[in-house]
């Protein structure tokens, strides 16, 4: 009886020393307090992590680009000339930051940007200051003496039209040679300016010939690019000098002789490129005396066009045809009209050209269509006839014609108030070909032209390239002339030619480097709708979906949170 007393007693000990059961509003305490302490943990983290990455963005450069050319991002070679720059360079901006108007601010920052992604690229060997010359004399002077000038921008207000100056140029400075960009007024192509500017003051000019005496095609405009140094020579005189990089045969009207054939050949021999602009067939205007009213009313005859160059190229694999390719008319050209004025009309001789781009050839980067005016063929032939090409050789397509197009041979009349009847054989045609990898020459040494192995003869030409050539030839010179470049300020797809025409003398010339960043350009994106009721849908989406879906993840936020309150409450 006692045991069992005792050991009830025990057992209600026990039950005394227990602790009580925790009730709900500690419960909640203590979870309040566990959210507390990982909220204060997770900001510091968040701290943490901003501060190191940009302890890590001072030292690793980066940027999220979603332009479609990658327009506020350094190209591949602009950066591979800023990270190669043998010496120092420096690099001053003088802006005008206090009164700039808000017309050409956004051109202000993106310079400013653009000049930092130069210095971060360039290893420390690029030095960038910016300075406002607004309030100072003696920086006003020295921003003149770098030829940078006030800019002059007028403004609209709704109190009236005014006109300011200020100052938005770049001075560059590189062992005592100084160049400038004046004025800076846009966005668009403005890399191409600053890394043509880096690469001319750092590195050696490519120099490209353009042949004359044979009545060439006139590309004067040639030399306002500063990118290259261009120079004018005729083979049929004098050889071609070493120093030449690149040859550029535009559009003859009278044929080559066997000199200048045979000089164009030892240059190709030394492993230089050319570009050929070669009209198998040309445009005159019929001879007389008639009063110039009456020259537009008179149709042009087309003629074939002998330059004394197949018998060059045959040799390498190519043949301009005698013949103009018409094509079912796509794009506009000009036409003169019988009353002395010029006109916009789809007619066949304007062919335009799909191109597909090629990783390999930078001869058509950025570029998708072109314009050709009164083509002629180009046939692959001999060497590489059915597109073969001896070992270590590459030839490309660079403009064919759809299955729609047709040759026009013989004799042709133009007017443009006549109608060119279709051809009945039609078909793709070749418009231009390039060819990289060794050449045989033209005019090989007895021995080598039997078959036989036998070292070349001294002071004679090479009978095969020393190094891999670089050719392009195109049955056309109109597409580069400067009458087709002012049609592209109305066209914009004429442009392409000029284009086309620059990428070929840096690819010829084998350097590519600023290739990429000439054809950058600022493209807009917009969003293609295809009928009314796509558009006020889109409208409706912007307007009112988009503050509703913020609506709804705020309900519902509300909702769960709302749960787990009661949940703890339970």
């Amino acid at each position: 009886m006692a045991s069992e007393e005792q050991n009830n007693e025990k057992a209600a000990g026990q039950d005394a020393a227990a602790p009580a059961a925790d009730s709900p509003e500690k419960k909640m305490g203590r979870q309040k307090l566990a959210s507390a302490s990982n909220a204060t943990a997770y900001v510091l983290l968040t701290i943490g992590a901003v501060v190191l990455v940009n302890l890590i963005g001072t030292r690793e450069f980066g940027r999220l680009d979603l332009t479609e050319n990658k327009t506020y991002t350094l190209a591949p070679g602009s950066k591979a000339i800023v990270a190669n720059l043998p010496d120092y360079l420096t690099v001053k901006a003088y802006i005008s930051s206090k009164s700039l108007p808000t017309e050409v601010q956004g051109v202000s920052v993106y310079l400013r940007d653009l000049l930092d992604d130069y210095r971060t690229y360039s290893k420390g060997k690029l030095r960038f200051e910016v300075f406002d010359p607004s309030d100072d004399k003696k920086l006003e002077d020295e921003a003149g003496q770098c030829k940078v000038r006030k800019l002059n921008v007028e403004v609209v207000r709704q109190q009236g039209f005014s006109v300011g100056s200020y100052f938005l140029g770049v001075c560059f400075q590189y062992q005592g040679k100084d160049e400038a960009l004046p004025a800076v007024t846009q966005i668009e192509g403005l890399e191409y300016q600053i890394s043509s500017i880096l690469k001319r003051l750092t590195q050696k000019k490519q120099k490209v010939a353009v042949t004359n005496g044979h009545g060439e095609a006139d590309l004067g405009y040639l030399k306002h690019i500063e990118e290259f140094e261009i120079t004018n020579l005729n083979p049929s005189s004098g050889p071609i000098p070493d120093d030449v990089d690149a040859l550029i045969v535009p559009g003859p009207k009278q044929p080559f002789d066997d000199k200048g054939r045979r000089e164009i050949d030892a240059f190709l021999m030394k492993g230089k490129g050319a570009v050929f602009l070669v009209d198998g067939m040309a445009m005159q205007q019929p001879r007389g005396n008639m009063p110039p009213e009456m020259m537009a009313a008179t149709p042009k005859i087309g003629q074939p066009n002998d330059t004394g160059l197949n018998e060059l190229l045959e040799k390498y694999g190519f043949k301009i045809g005698s013949d103009f390719v018409l094509d079912q008319p796509r794009v506009p050209g000009p036409v003169d009209m019988p009353d002395g004025q010029k006109l916009f009309a789809n007619i066949p001789v304007y062919v335009a050209v799909k191109t597909a781009a090629d990783k390999d050839l930078s001869v058509l980067d950025h570029i998708s269509a072109v314009v050709f005016p009164f083509p002629s063929s180009v046939e692959l032939v001999g060497p590489l006839a059915g597109g073969k090409t001896p070992p270590g050789g590459k030839v490309w397509t660079i403009a064919q014609t759809t299955n729609t197009a047709w040759k026009q041979t013989g004799m042709f009349f133009f007017s443009p108030t006549t109608k060119i009847e279709e051809g009945k054989d039609k078909g793709a045609y070749g418009l231009a070909y390039a060819y990289q990898g060794p050449l045989k020459s033209a005019y090989p040494s007895p021995a080598a032209q039997a078959g036989m192995s036998a070292p070349d003869q001294a002071g004679a030409p090479p009978s095969e390239s020393k190094k891999p050539v670089r050719l392009l030839v195109i049955g056309d010179s109109d597409f580069a002339s400067e009458e087709y470049l002012r049609v592209g300020n109305v066209i914009p797809i004429y442009r392409a030619g000029l284009q086309m025409l620059f990428n070929s003398m840096g690819w010829a010339t084998e350097d590519e480097t600023l290739t990429p960043v000439r054809t950058k350009t600022m493209t807009a994106r917009p969003i293609e709708v295809g009928s009314p009721a796509s558009i006020y849908a889109l409208q409706a989406l912007n307007v009112i979906g988009v503050p509703f879906a913020f609506v709804v993840f705020g309900v519902a936020r509300w909702r769960i949170r709302r749960a787990r309150r009661q949940g703890l409450k339970l």
